[in-house]
């Protein structure tokens, strides 16, 4: 197997081990032989093994040595740092699509809004129209490694964040803040639309951050500073 082959199919089996714990089908806690999620996702061991170090730089695994790999789940600190990426990261980037968008992206973005419309109960189906629109959208700014790197933040919060809808907050809500989205970039608003999505992303990182420990006053408080640097000079997050 060439090493491309290698990388697509790390990349590919990173994703099901995400999927598979954010389901429950992997639980956290348990150790897992290379062998065993081998046999369990269909791959070699040299792809599983490389999928699993992708997973420990994320903070989804903990690698044991001539043992396997042990799920984790993001403690606080995790969360902040991730959260505080895609803040910085993620509202820039929709500003930079909108000055290129087309009709074409209009029509894709609404039709994933119409799959969370219909789908407003927070289910699987919910989250990956969410996903999707996301994806769009960084895409869209026509910067790939920036889109690449967020969707991976994406995918490992995920992991956390679906408890927030409906959980913590209303689908409503969370769909207010879509449509926002959405609206901007339709109307080839930049500013707009990066205020949309940094209201978007502090409200559930503030979400996530609050309920990630019980003794979380310091993360709340480094949470806070990273979402001040992330906002322009003259302007705020309104919630």
């Amino acid at each position: 197997m060439s090493q491309d082959a290698v990388d697509s199919k790390s990349e590919q089996i990173a994703a099901e081990i995400r999927d598979a714990i954010r389901q429950g089908r992997l639980e956290r806690g348990i150790l897992y032989s290379s062998r065993e999620l081998g046999e369990r996702f269909g791959a070699s061991r040299t792809p599983v093994r490389e999928a699993l170090l992708k997973l420990a730089d994320l903070g989804l695994v903990k690698i044991e040595r001539n043992r396997g790999a042990r799920v984790l789940g993001q403690d606080g600190r995790g969360i902040v740092d991730l959260c505080s990426l895609r803040v910085l990261l993620e509202p820039p980037a929709c500003r930079s699509a909108a000055a290129v968008m087309t009709s074409r992206d209009d029509e894709a973005m609404l039709a994933e809004y119409r799959i969370m419309e219909r789908t407003a109960d927070g289910g699987a189906e919910y989250f990956a129209a969410d996903e999707r629109l996301h994806e769009l959208i960084l895409e869209a700014s026509g910067n790939r490694r920036l889109a690449k790197v967020v969707n991976e933040l994406r995918q490992t919060l995920a992991l956390d964040g679906r408890h927030s809808v409906p959980r913590y907050q209303t689908v409503d809500t969370a769909l207010k803040d879509h449509w926002d989205i959405i609206d901007a970039l339709r109307k080839r608003d930049g500013v707009g639309a990066e205020r949309a999505m940094r209201k978007h992303l502090v409200r559930s990182g503030d979400l996530l951050v609050a309920h990630s420990s019980d003794d979380n006053r310091g993360l709340v408080a480094e949470w806070r500073r990273w979402v001040s640097v992330s906002v322009p000079e003259g302007d705020q997050v309104i919630y």
